[in-house]
């Protein structure tokens, strides 16, 4: 342990460690990021930069955070996609994308999950440090819903150079605070970090190969559909459909011709699939949706129309429609 503690401070004295943390809506990947960084500011030692980066779809969806720590200003604006600590806070983003993905010779990997660090390395595929903390049953018991975000937080306070138990606790709460959480909510989740602390494992593993991980380099977004923003939010390959809430689609009528040709849902929808025709008397005239392959139910096109002409129905009564 001390040799990667004098290890993490010689990055952070001569020049930023960087550090991704992968999960899926709702899992907390942008909570446990700003509660590092939020720790971390407090030291006025230490430069500090995170912000999150994920598309517009429903929970469940990959989501992914990025934090710069340097004792030097940072310079740096880009994504990180060298991490010296990779961090996956839900398993299940891994069918999505590798959490490992250019992690450099000798890296460190935070992981939530029940496996041991040797058992992870070898799933992942995994060459370096390797941390585990099974935070979905620590948090079963205190808050009762599988949340491993805040045990991966209290890991990650015993990991990185000027952070301590104590004040990782302190700024957490702060945190919830702003957040407007209940009392009795915030103390759950400070007993639920204070359980996390000293419980993980970890083990130095070599399983993976210099291929196993590779960046690809980059050759531009390829094509996107228009409007596009990120291959992330709406490439044509990456049916975002699957987002959507199990067991329901998005269904459109207008029977009596009540479309005012507005438009608002064709300027709110995130992955420009409203069609619609030139009519001559309001413009446009909406048809429909084409909500097979990326239609998320993100519900934009339902709150805006005036009219109430989109709805989320049942698949099955769908079908009968």
């Amino acid at each position: 342990m001390e040799m990667i503690a004098e290890r993490l401070e010689q990055i952070l004295a001569h020049g930023a460690l960087e550090l991704r943390g992968d999960g899926r809506a709702g899992s907390g990947v942008v909570l446990t990021m700003q509660s590092i960084a939020s720790t971390a500011i407090a030291d006025p030692s230490l430069h500090v930069q995170e912000w999150p980066f994920f598309s517009s779809a429903r929970k469940g969806a990959p989501t992914r955070g990025f934090l710069r720590l340097s004792r030097r200003p940072i310079e740096k604006a880009s994504q990180v996609t060298h991490p010296h600590i990779a961090m996956m806070v839900d398993e299940g983003v891994s069918a999505f994308v590798d959490f490992a993905q250019g992690v450099p010779p000798g890296g460190i990997f935070v992981i939530n999950t029940p496996l041991t660090p040797e058992a992870a390395a070898e799933k992942y595929r995994l060459t370096g440090r390797v941390y585990t903390i099974d935070g979905n049953t620590i948090a079963m018991q205190h808050l009762k819903q599988p949340l491993g975000n805040i045990s991966l937080f209290a890991l990650l306070c015993d990991i990185l150079p000027g952070l301590s138990a104590e004040a990782g606790r302190e700024h957490l709460e702060i945190l919830l605070t702003k957040r407007r959480l209940p009392r009795p909510l915030i103390e759950s989740n400070g007993n639920l970090f204070m359980a996390s602390v000293g419980v993980a494992r970890h083990a130095d593993c070599v399983c993976g190969t210099t291929t196993d991980h590779h960046v690809s380099p980059f050759r531009g977004y390829g094509e996107l559909a228009p409007g596009a923003q990120s291959r992330l939010r709406l490439s044509r390959t990456n049916l975002t459909s699957a987002y959507a809430r199990t067991g329901f689609q998005l269904h459109f009528s207008d029977p009596d011709g009540l479309c005012n040709g507005c438009g608002h849902c064709i300027i709110n929808c995130p992955e420009n699939i409203i069609s619609f025709r030139p009519d001559a008397a309001t413009g446009v005239r909406v048809t429909g949706a084409e909500i097979s392959r990326y239609c998320k139910l993100c519900n934009e096109c339902i709150a805006v129309c005036p009219k109430k002409l989109f709805s989320e129905i049942p698949i099955l009564h769908s079908q009968a429609v």
